[in-house]
C-alpha cells in the first residue's frame, strides 16, 4: 500500500480475523497485489490489465483487495478448497447457505450474529482436506442501500454494529463471539439453500436431497481451474451421506433464522428424502430408432449418492442420474440395449405406468446421455 494509512485501518476492520501486520514496501509495486491513494478515491493494480482498477471508497477497496487476497489464498494452499457460500455456527456445526444471486446471504449471516450466533463467513468459507468448514476470519459485507422492510431489531443491530462503510457497501464490526477467527474449524452439520421471495408470509424450511446439496457446493467451489473435479466430489461425498440438506424460503432474515433453527432441530439427518423424479417434458427425443443398441462410454469416475448416482466425464463434466437413470446406466455397463428393451423392463418393475409413457421417458435419457457424450450406438 502506498499513501493509504486509512485503507489499511479499514482493511483490519473488515478482516479482524486475521493478524495483519505493517511491512515495508518493496521499491517496486508487487505484481500481484498493490494500492494506492489517488484523488478522493483508491486505485488497484491488476495482474494483466494495464490500467488499474479505480475503487470509489474504502469499503469498496476492501472488498477489492480481500477478494484478490483470498484468490492467493487459495493458490497457496492447494489442499484447501474455497466454497462461495455463507456459513453459520448452530450448536456446535455450520449450516452452509450456498450462494444464489440475490438471495440475501450476507443479511442473513448478519440476522445470525444478530440472534446470537457466530458467522464464520458470509461470501467464502475454506474447506480442508479432513472435511471441516475453516473460517477466512472477515466481516460480513452488507449491499447498500439496505432494504427498507428490514425488521426493527435487526436495522438496529446493523446500525449498532456498523464497521467500514462507503456509498456501495457496509461491513459489519463484529466481537468474537459472533465472529469466527482465522482459521477456526467446526464440521459441516447442514446444507440450506436460499429462496427469497419478498412477501412470503412465513419462513419455512423443506427438505431436499443430498444431491442437491452436492450439486450446489460443487457449483460453488472457488478452486483453480487446474482442479481436478473428481477429486473435488472425493472430497465432499464423505461429508454429504447423510447430511440434511434443505431449502429455505423467506423474506424477514430474523425469522428465517428462527426456521432454520428450529426445523434443523426437529429432524435428523437421516430423514432426506430422495430426489423427486423431474417432471416429464413434453418433447419429442431426437434419438435413432428406439430398437438401435446403445453402449456405454469410458467415464472418469463414477459415485453413488443415496439413490442418486454422479458421473465425471472424460472433459471433467459432472452428471447427475436419479435412481431410475443410475439403474439405467448400470445395465449398459453390463451389455449393449436399446431403448425399447430397457422400457420394456421398466414395464415389469412399474406396471402401473403406460408403456408408451416409460419409452417416451428412457429415449429422452437416451438422448441426454448421448448429447452428453456418455453413451454412442454399437457402431460407433
Amino acid at each position: 500500500m502506498e499513501n493509504a494509512p486509512r485503507l489499511a485501518e479499514a482493511l483490519r476492520a473488515a478482516m479482524p480475523g486475521w493478524p495483519l501486520a505493517r511491512w515495508p514496501a518493496p521499491a517496486a509495486r508487487s505484481r500481484e497485489l498493490s494500492a494506492w491513494r489517488e484523488g478522493s478515491g483508491y486505485c488497484q493494480a491488476v495482474p494483466g490489465r494495464s490500467r488499474p482498477r479505480r475503487l470509489p471508497g474504502l469499503a469498496t477497496a476492501s472488498c477489492s483487495l480481500i477478494a484478490d487476497l483470498i484468490s492467493l489464498l487459495l493458490d497457496a494452499r492447494p489442499q484447501m478448497v474455497g466454497l462461495h457460500c455463507a456459513a453459520v455456527e448452530v450448536a456446535g456445526r455450520l449450516v452452509l447457505f450456498p450462494a444464489t444471486h440475490r438471495a440475501g446471504k450476507s443479511l442473513l449471516s448478519a440476522a445470525f450474529a444478530a440472534a446470537g450466533y457466530r458467522v464464520f463467513g458470509d461470501d467464502v468459507l475454506m474447506l480442508s482436506d479432513d472435511g471441516q468448514g475453516r473460517a477466512l476470519g472477515i466481516a460480513p459485507r452488507l449491499r447498500l442501500p439496505l432494504p427498507p422492510s428490514l425488521s426493527p431489531e435487526l436495522a438496529r443491530f446493523i446500525a449498532e454494529h456498523d464497521g467500514v462503510s462507503d456509498d456501495r457497501y457496509r461491513y459489519l464490526a463484529l466481537d468474537d463471539d459472533r465472529l469466527a477467527g482465522h482459521g477456526e474449524a467446526r464440521p459441516i452439520g447442514a446444507i440450506v439453500m436460499l429462496d427469497r421471495l419478498p412477501g412470503t408470509p412465513a419462513a419455512s424450511l423443506s427438505r431436499l436431497s443430498p444431491g442437491d446439496g452436492l450439486l450446489q457446493l460443487l457449483g460453488q467451489s472457488l478452486a483453480g481451474e487446474d482442479h481436478d473435479p473428481a477429486r473435488l466430489l472425493e472430497r465432499l461425498l464423505p461429508m454429504m451421506h447423510d447430511l440434511p440438506c434443505r431449502l429455505l424460503r423467506y423474506d424477514d432474515p430474523m425469522a428465517a433464522v428462527e426456521a432454520v433453527a428450529a426445523g434443523l432441530a426437529e429432524a435428523p439427518a437421516d430423514e432426506c428424502r430422495p430426489a423427486q423424479a423431474a417432471p416429464m417434458r413434453d418433447v419429442r427425443p431426437a434419438t435413432a430408432d428406439p430398437a438401435t443398441a446403445w453402449r456405454r462410454l469410458p467415464v472418469e469416475t463414477e459415485y453413488a449418492l443415496g439413490e442418486e448416482h454422479f458421473l465425471v466425464d472424460a472433459h471433467g463434466g459432472v452428471h447427475r442420474l436419479s435412481a431410475v437413470a443410475g439403474g439405467i446406466w448400470r445395465l449398459l455397463g453390463l451389455e449393449p440395449l436399446a431403448s425399447a428393451e430397457v422400457a420394456a423392463l421398466l414395464a415389469e418393475r412399474f406396471p402401473d405406468v403406460g408403456r408408451s409413457r416409460l419409452g417416451r421417458d428412457v429415449a429422452l435419457l437416451f438422448a441426454d446421455l448421448a448429447a452428453a457424450g456418455l453413451i454412442a450406438p454399437i457402431d460407433c
